[in-house]
């Protein structure tokens, strides 16, 4: 019939789908864990470190402002702000990178600004979305992001005073958000006002210290930002193609039953029709 042979095509594929989908899932479990205890060991200390980085900019301002100086940015600055969008080379990341997106289209629609993008799917929904403002374009991998092509997306926004990273934050295996960091130590005027402002001594200097935050520590909070976005897309890649390899079984199940009902009724069929020639011939 040709009913089932449609069936027996559509159980093949499924079969592939899910064969598929294992594979991606326990590649990605691999990897996950394989830096997810890195970049967690590591999280809270960048996290204080940036804080650190924010006081002692607030620091110098402050100080700054009180001497009636202007105020110096060790940083070769040429441009004001710009909006970094880390996505992927590849899908089968959930609803990540789109939610990661959704968020920046709402800041983008608020504030016009330079935007980089990291990775083709984003490069995909930026020229989908009809933003028509200037976009640079970056490619990492999304195994192992390659240290010279980030030490090249660095060296770009470093020329930027302000600078907010869009990219996903692991929370735990079934919780992957999308988060914005600014890695740049600058401060809105609502947490300017909840630091303190204090005088500090700083040894050697206020400047050396915030001379080295600006152009030693950014980069190694980029590369921090960078690694958390590839461990909450590789979680979230666990969880997407979990839920496929079980949405494929129950297909699979579905049609296996509807198969087997097919053939109950063709065999039904052919019983009432053997009875029927019987009851015939006797006649």
């Amino acid at each position: 019939m040709a009913i089932l042979k449609e069936i027996e095509k559509d159980l093949k594929t499924v079969s592939i789908i899910k064969t598929i989908s294992d594979t991606y899932h326990q590649i990605a479990n691999l990897r996950m864990n394989q830096i997810r205890e890195k970049v967690l060991r590591t999280r809270y200390f960048f996290n204080e470190l940036l804080n650190i980085y924010q006081r002692v900019k607030i620091a110098y301002l402050f100080s700054q402002k009180k001497k009636g100086n202007k105020e110096i940015f060790f940083r070769q600055t040429e441009k004001e702000k710009v909006l970094i969008f880390l996505s992927a080379n590849e899908f089968f990341y959930g609803s990540l990178i789109l939610d990661i997106w959704k968020k920046m289209e709402k800041y983008l629609a608020e504030e016009k600004t330079d935007l980089v993008v990291i990775g083709r799917t984003g490069k995909y929904l930026a020229e989908r979305s009809g933003w028509g403002q200037k976009m640079f374009y970056f490619e990492l991998d999304d195994v192992e992001p390659e240290k010279e092509r980030m030490e090249g997306i660095f060296e770009f926004i470093k020329k930027y005073k302000k600078i907010f990273v869009f990219h996903g934050v692991y929370e735990k295996i079934i919780s992957q958000k999308p988060k914005i960091t600014e890695i740049s130590g600058w401060l809105s005027a609502e947490k300017k006002s909840k630091i303190e402002k204090k005088s500090y001594l700083f040894e050697p200097s206020l400047e050396e210290i915030l001379d080295f935050f600006e152009t030693e520590i950014l980069a190694i909070l980029f590369s921090q930002t960078v690694f958390e976005h590839q461990l909450a897309k590789l979680a979230a890649r666990v969880i997407a193609m979990y839920n496929a390899n079980e949405k494929s079984k129950e297909v699979e199940n579905s049609l296996n039953i509807l198969k087997n009902k097919i053939k109950r009724e063709k065999d039904n069929k052919k019983q009432i029709e053997y009875f029927s020639g019987l009851k015939f011939f006797r006649k």
